[in-house]
């Protein structure tokens, strides 16, 4: 689409036959060619160019809630008790989580059976927690991987 619309913008200009239209298409040809082979080149679609840190504007308010989403399923998991293992495990902070780390530390959080721990209304209810707080962020995170 991009293609189609520059194509046809740069024949609107070239049929204006304006005498000083060359050197404005010069000075505009160049940084939108190098813009457009950065958007190229970058390996991550969730990211629009090579330096930028920051998602598309419209993605933003996604990974915000994918990372608030993890730091939710890591206070739950946390205040289980059950996986402290893993816990210690995580080589990332929940702040820069990126998607894949986000479905890999959601994974790992294997709940155990119902009928291990009959024990205690608080103790289901904190497994509970944390298999909500772990839906809801595969759900965020599945849908971020489909947009990439």
């Amino acid at each position: 689409v991009s293609s189609m619309i520059l194509a046809a913008w740069f024949k609107e200009l070239k049929f204006r036959d304006q005498p000083k239209m060359p050197a404005l298409m010069l000075s505009l040809v160049h940084p939108l060619q190098k813009l457009l082979l950065d958007l190229l080149s970058c390996p991550d679609p969730a990211f629009p160019t090579k330096d930028l840190v920051h998602p598309y504007s419209e993605l933003t308010r996604t990974y915000m809630k994918m990372r608030n989403e993890a730091a939710l399923l890591h206070r739950a998991a946390v205040s289980s008790g059950l996986f402290d293992d893993i816990l210690s495990s995580l080589s990332f902070s929940m702040e820069t989580i990126i998607v894949d780390e986000a479905i890999s530390f959601a994974s790992k959080l294997l709940l155990p059976s119902e009928s291990s721990h009959e024990d205690g209304t608080t103790e289901r209810h904190g497994l509970e927690d944390v298999e909500s707080s772990k839906q809801r962020l595969l759900s965020t995170a599945g849908y971020l991987k489909c947009v990439q």
